[in-house]
């Protein structure tokens, strides 16, 4: 909300700039050349190897500034509503972008979303690992004693089933997006899993205050509910939800005598978004059993449309890794696409992006081959970071195992003991010669391991951003990632 509301002050000082016809100094631009805007450094080097002299290309990101809690300035506002095409990751730390976007309207550049170029995975909380509880329980990742009770008011509303929306097609790209990002099924097994979650009859339900009418082929049944305490299931992947349950007031009615309710949270919210429920008549402990089918309802004033985007939403916001370039056969893929918006842009140039994308990803490929060499012939295949870890894609690109004091996106710096005590106890038992620390980071997690077990501390680059010296030096994204090939197979081996 406080980079909502900055945001929105810097487009008013914009717009009141532009109408005094004043401003900050320009870029100095060659004439007839395009103008590309990043918010990160790889988009940036990916455009400038292709583009070359043909483009005017800005990195947003200072040297050495930290890129999750990036704020615009006025001016980094009007350099993009003045870009021909802007790329950002998309993630969630760019929320910031979609509000300003919207606020350009039809002045808005053309844009590319990394998350959007690659298949993405999302961010895992492995073993040892510290999380944020209170953002990581949508993913079954919370301490039962956070859980607390919860009332209807919660699901006051009306509430459409999802099941119509899956018979007709309208939730396809949920099961496409879910195929291409967890690769363990395929897009028609998804939607096989799916569609004996979502069935049934109950076609709408209405809650109002302690009664619940349940709506099928037009017609409802109703009854009062009273709330008997919620339940803690451990599923098989070793994640938790939570049920709330609900006992029918009204023998005589017809409705369900006892229900759960689930929507991924662990205590009282304004309003859920949705709920998946379970419903029927032989007791808690009978619902608590029911894994495979769990109808599922959104606010009724929704289209389908509308329902699909707060899916696809859903995913994205909560569970995607935004590091996708860390892995060479991903940077390929980007700047491929990187090169077809350039072309689509600026036809006249098409054949010289097209020859400078192909010398490009030709070098890409030759890292993508070395990593997998290195690794190939390694003696162990696991990396322990006292630090973040911005390296899934890399991770999965080459079969590595992983430890670290905390996801990619965390914003933690300082590791609590246990987790400090749990990664020494790795590196002693497996033997580890070397503990990762990233750019830009004050290392000191990293330290107090290599202090406890004499392993040397290095720096795995993830390039999203660079030093001031870096900058001096003119690294690139794969100067960098040599720098990277070289430490990994210190620590491999």
């Amino acid at each position: 909300m406080k980079r909502i509301l900055m945001l929105s002050s810097m487009i008013l000082v914009v717009l009141f700039l532009a109408a005094c016809g004043i401003s900050g100094q320009p870029a100095t631009l060659s004439s007839g050349n395009i103008k590309i805007v990043t918010t990160i450094f790889p988009p940036y080097d990916f455009a400038r190897e292709i583009a070359k002299d043909k483009a005017d290309i800005t990195l947003l990101l200072k040297p050495g500034a930290e890129s999750h809690s990036f704020e615009p300035t006025p001016q980094d506002i009007k350099t993009i509503e003045n870009a021909d095409l802007f790329i950002y990751t998309g993630s969630e730390n760019d929320v910031w972008v979609e509000d300003l976007l919207a606020s350009l309207g039809d002045r808005a550049p053309q844009t590319m979303r990394l998350i959007d170029c690659v298949p993405t995975v999302t961010e895992e909380v492995v073993e040892g690992m510290e999380h944020e509880h209170e953002e990581d329980h949508h993913d079954g990742v919370f301490e039962d004693a956070d859980v607390q009770d919860r009332t209807l008011a919660d699901w006051q509303g009306d509430w459409q089933s999802v099941y119509p929306y899956l018979l007709d097609g309208t939730l396809d790209p949920v099961f496409a997006h879910k195929a291409a990002e967890k690769q363990d099924k395929t897009e028609a097994e998804y939607k096989t899993y799916y569609t004996a979650g979502y069935q049934t009859d109950i076609e709408r339900i209405t809650i109002d205050g302690d009664t619940i009418a349940f709506f099928e082929n037009g017609k409802p049944i109703t009854a009062k509910y009273i709330y008997e305490g919620f339940r803690i299931l451990t599923y098989e992947s070793g994640k938790k939800g939570v049920r709330y349950q609900f006992q029918s007031a009204d023998p005589a009615s017809a409705a369900p005598k006892y229900i759960q309710f689930s929507d991924h949270e662990i205590g009282p919210v304004d309003h859920a978004e949705h709920f998946h429920i379970f419903m029927g008549n032989d007791g808690f402990d009978k619902l608590s059993e029911e894994m495979e089918n769990w109808p599922t309802y959104y606010d009724s004033s929704l289209t389908g449309d509308e329902v699909l985007d707060e899916m696809l939403s859903h995913d994205h916001e909560e569970e995607i890794d935004e590091h996708v370039w860390t892995s060479p056969a991903n940077a390929m893929q980007i700047a491929e696409k990187i090169a077809e918006k350039l072309m689509e842009i600026d036809s006249e140039n098409a054949l010289f992006y097209s020859k400078n994308a192909v010398i490009y990803t030709g070098q890409l490929k030759e890292l993508d081959a070395k990593f997998k060499s290195v690794v190939a012939n390694s003696k162990r295949k696991t990396i322990l970071f006292g630090d973040r870890f911005p390296f899934r894609y890399l991770a999965d690109a080459y079969g590595l195992t992983y430890y670290a004091a905390f996801t990619g996106c965390s914003t933690e710096t300082e590791a609590d003991p246990a987790t400090i005590a749990f990664l020494i106890d790795q590196v002693k038992k497996e033997e580890l010669p070397v503990v990762f620390t990233i750019e830009l980071s004050n290392g000191k997690i990293a330290d107090a391991i290599c202090d406890a077990t004499h392993a040397q501390k290095r720096m795995l680059h993830s390039c999203h951003n660079l030093s001031a010296k870096e900058v001096e030096e003119g690294a690139t994204y794969l100067s960098l990632m040599e720098q990277n090939l070289e430490v990994l197979k210190e620590a491999l081996n």
